[in-house]
Parts: structure tokens; C-alpha cells; sequence
């Protein structure tokens, strides 16, 4: 082989004499690396068994010379680390029961009490799925960038949704991925579970009825409900008249906010980039109702415009301009900008802290870390105690008036026998249990002063305040001592 040389010859002068010497390149370069340490682990580039990530110790599970924090298999059994629970055993990699006892020593997987070897269906869905799709989940798994990762995981979703009967089982595979660290949450990709749902069965209700609303807390609803405005709209329909009773057969149960908050979701993908339409059908709702709607709408118009234009200073800085939206909007738009960030960033905060920082306008910069927190925040809840449906608030609205005017109410406490008389402005309802309630209330339905009593007595905690966010709309919230009869009447 003749090696190469370098063109410029290295002279050394000795007495009147020159002597010229060529350098070989090869050994040259193995000169400058032995002094590069890239890493700064004080180990040469030249001997460190992962240059560009910190190993000190030069660990090496699988004696394979690359270095754990560089190896995706650091027990080389064929599944990714970040998959592999079990990552410096590669006899175990799998704990779908997160007792921390590996599959195939565990003797019951599912935890449900019936030992392996006499339970009829001893492996949880999830790990069945992981089984069937282990190829798919892995190509994804192994992107590096972590908004095609994500969309990875959509596509991904959107195929076991179509190969499943039950929507449900895709879904708790998302949220056993999501308990892995996999993928950071399943909230996204629980959007497309509900698209597929919809395209398979274009019925709103028939999706939603009997599915919970806990899972990935409420993304499954919101895919159903964009699913179909996005179908109205292809198919050249006006926008539907009646849209705000789509959710009415969830009254009562803490799906309907869901349900409502999904509404905001459909409507962008109706009406697309036209986003004043968009809050106009939210305004032309109850209070609380327009406050779930707008939530939905930001998040989707967030999502999408990040993800056709990219991220970058202009678009946005752009994206929630305080000349075009009110106050309420303007803030409702950044906090949901941090929100789609968190997405973008794997629930990094001080990656999606760099992008909020972007946004030129202070206020907005603010709110979007705002919104980032929160959902940090709301994901690491959920995973660390999800809701189930008996402490869930559940949003019961109570149509008054012919259904012309609402008031929203919201409790994990069940609210029945409402009554509302206009003339003595007296409002009373039962509740099952001692639960808040956090009522919106018209300012048109109350005196100046009003009086608030659950079995007679006024509750300690109690909190009135009026004009919220600028509406004539008043908030009463107060935590009763025991269940019984509420009455709000005008105090004489």
C-alpha cells in the first residue's frame, strides 16, 4: 500500500546544512488525536471506548469496545437500551407489571394475583404488542431527532390502531412505552389511536362511549373529535349547526371535557390556518365551554404550524401576535406554544426553555415557559398516579332558560336535582359527597350579594370572584364539609 504524504515538507536547519523530511499523514494525524479528549473524561480520543459522551470508567457490559453510554445494546440481547429494562442482563429485558421483576423470572406478569401457570391470560396486552410490533417500535426508538421520533411513533400507533379491534389496547401500550421512557408521553400519539378510531367507525359517540378518558389523559378523544371535523371539511360540508351538542351524551362524566376540549381540535382542522373562526365557534359557547374549546384550538394550531413551518425565530415569534389576539387568546396561544414545545423536545425543559426564549415579545416569551412547566409538570403526575375516573372532575353543565344560558359546574362530587328560579335568583342542586365545586355563574342569574350554603352552613372555604377573565361571568368555588343541599340565594 503506498501511503500518502504531505505536500509541505518539514525543514530542519542544522550548521549552514537543510535537511528536508516528508511526515507520513497517517502517523501525523495519530499524533494530534492522542492529545484530543473531545469529551473532557481525561481519556484520549484515541484509546476512550466513547469519545463524545463521558465514561470515566470505561465501562463496557459487553466487552463489544463501545462504552455503555455509547452502546444501544450495552448487554447485546437485540433490544435497544431504552427499551431493554433490564439493560446489563440479557436474559431479562422485559417488566410490563412494573414490579421490577423481569418477565421471565416474574411469576405473575399482569400483578392481578393469579399466578402464571393458572391464569388464563397471564401476559399483559402491552407486552403481547411489544412482542408482535418489537421491529417497528425499535426503528423508531433509534431516530435521534426528536421531532421525527415522535412522528415515528404516530405513524406507529396509527398501525396498531388499524390492526386492533379494541382501541384501548393501543393505548395501553402507549402508556406502558410512556412509563418506559420510550416515548416521553402518550398523550400525541394518542391523537392518531383516535383518528384511525374515527376513519374505522365515523361516529363520535360510538368511539367515546365506554372508553376512559384518563389514558394519556384525554388525547384519544381529541384524535376522535379531529377526525371529524377534518372529514366535514374534505367533504365540502358546512360547518356543523349543531356542534356544540356533540359531546352532550358525555354529560355528567369527566369525559365531556374532553369531549368539549377535543371540539377546539376538530375545529383547526376545519377551518386550517383561519384561526379567528376557530375561537369564534369556541365564544359562541357557555363560559367554561369556550375556556375548554380555546384550549383545544391553540394546541392544535400550535402543533400544526410548528410542524409544517418549523421552529425558528420568525415563525415563532409570529405565531401568537399580541396586535391580532385578545388578552385571553394572546395568553391561551403562548401557554399552548410551551406546551406543543414540550412534545418537541422529549419533556426537556431546558431544551424547550431555548425555544420559548425565542419569541421576541417578553409576555409571550413568559407564558410559553409557562405552558412548558405545566405540562412537564402534568406528564411526570400522570405517569407518577394517573386520575382514575372517581377522582376525576367531572364538568356537568346546567342548561337553563330553554338551554339559551349555562352554568358550569365542576366537582369530582356527582351534582343531581339542579334547580335554578330566575325570579328569586335561587340556585340548588344536591352533592354526593364532600367534593369541590367550582361553579360560572351569568352575573345576570345573581344578586350583588349572594349567600352560599351546603346543609345550612356556610362553608369555611369558600372563594367568589366576579367578572372572570374579564367576562360578566362570576366563579364561586367552595369544599363542603359533608354531601347534601347546596343553595346560593341573594342575601337579605
Amino acid at each position: 500500500m503506498i501511503s500518502r504524504f504531505f505536500i509541505i515538507p518539514v525543514i530542519i536547519a542544522i550548521g549552514l546544512s537543510v535537511t528536508v523530511l516528508f511526515m507520513n499523514f497517517e502517523e501525523i494525524a495519530e499524533t494530534k488525536l492522542a492529545g484530543v479528549d473531545a469529551d473532557k473524561d481525561k481519556i484520549s480520543d484515541r484509546v476512550d471506548n466513547c469519545p463524545k459522551i463521558k465514561n470515566e470508567d470505561q465501562d463496557d457490559f459487553d466487552q463489544d469496545a463501545v462504552g455503555n453510554p455509547c452502546d444501544p445494546d450495552d448487554d447485546n440481547d437485540g433490544i435497544v437500551d431504552v427499551l431493554d429494562v433490564f439493560d446489563d442482563n440479557p436474559e431479562e429485558w422485559s417488566d410490563f407489571d412494573f414490579d421490577g421483576i423481569g418477565s421471565k423470572e416474574d411469576p405473575d406478569d399482569d400483578n392481578d394475583g393469579v399466578i402464571d401457570s393458572m391464569d388464563e391470560a397471564p401476559v399483559p396486552v402491552s407486552e403481547e404488542l411489544v412482542a408482535t410490533y418489537l421491529e417497528n417500535i425499535q426503528e423508531c426508538a433509534k431516530m435521534n431527532d426528536g421531532t421525527s421520533r415522535l412522528l415515528c411513533y404516530s405513524k406507529f400507533f396509527g398501525k396498531v390502531a388499524e390492526d386492533q379491534e379494541n382501541n384501548s389496547n393501543a393505548l395501553e401500550l402507549s402508556i406502558a412505552l410512556s412509563k418506559i421512557g420510550l416515548i416521553d408521553d402518550c398523550h400525541f400519539v394518542s391523537h392518531e389511536v383516535g383518528h384511525v378510531a374515527f376513519k374505522e367507525n365515523p361516529s363520535v359517540i360510538e368511539n367515546l362511549i365506554g372508553m376512559d378518558g384518563t389514558m394519556c389523559r384525554g388525547g384519544y378523544f381529541h384524535g376522535v373529535l379531529a377526525a371529524y371535523f377534518h372529514d366535514v371539511q374534505e367533504d365540502g360540508d358546512p360547518f356543523p349547526s349543531d356542534y356544540n351538542t356533540v359531546c352532550n351524551d358525555l354529560i355528567g362524566t369527566s369525559n365531556y371535557q374532553d369531549c368539549v376540549h377535543g371540539l377546539g381540535h376538530g375545529m383547526v382542522h376545519y377551518f386550517e390556518e383561519d384561526l379567528e373562526s376557530s375561537l369564534q365557534m369556541c365564544q359562541d359557547m357557555s363560559f367554561y365551554q369556550d375556556v375548554l374549546c380555546t384550549g383545544g384550538v391553540m394546541m392544535q394550531y400550535t402543533d400544526n404550524v410548528l410542524t409544517r413551518q418549523g421552529i425558528s425565530k420568525n415563525v415563532i415569534s409570529n405565531l401568537c401576535l399580541q396586535s391580532e389576539l385578545d388578552i385571553v387568546d394572546f395568553v391561551e396561544c403562548n401557554v399552548s406554544t410551551g406546551i406543543t414545545l414540550a412534545f418537541f423536545t422529549d419533556h426537556d425543559f431546558e431544551e424547550g426553555s431555548k425555544l420559548c426564549e425565542l419569541i421576541e415579545n417578553k409576555q409571550g416569551q413568559n407564558y410559553c415557559l409557562e405552558g412548558l412547566r405545566f405540562e412537564i409538570q402534568d406528564s411526570e403526575k400522570f405517569k407518577a398516579e394517573p386520575l382514575t375516573l372517581d377522582k376525576r372532575e367531572k364538568y356537568q353543565p346546567q342548561f337553563v332558560e330553554g338551554g339559551s344560558k349555562v352554568i358550569d359546574i365542576q366537582s369530582p362530587a356527582i351534582i343531581s336535582n339542579f334547580q335554578f328560579e330566575p325570579k328569586a335568583r335561587l340556585i340548588s342542586f344536591v352533592i354526593d359527597r364532600p367534593q369541590y365545586v367550582a361553579m360560572y355563574i351569568p352575573n345576570e342569574f345573581l344578586s350583588s350579594k349572594m349567600i352560599v350554603a351546603v346543609n345550612g352552613q356556610i362553608p369555611d372555604e369558600l372563594e367568589v370572584k366576579g367578572n372572570v377573565l374579564g367576562e360578566r361571568v362570576s366563579m364561586i368555588r367552595f369544599v363542603p364539609d359533608d354531601s347534601g343541599l347546596v343553595m346560593i340565594s341573594p342575601l337579605s
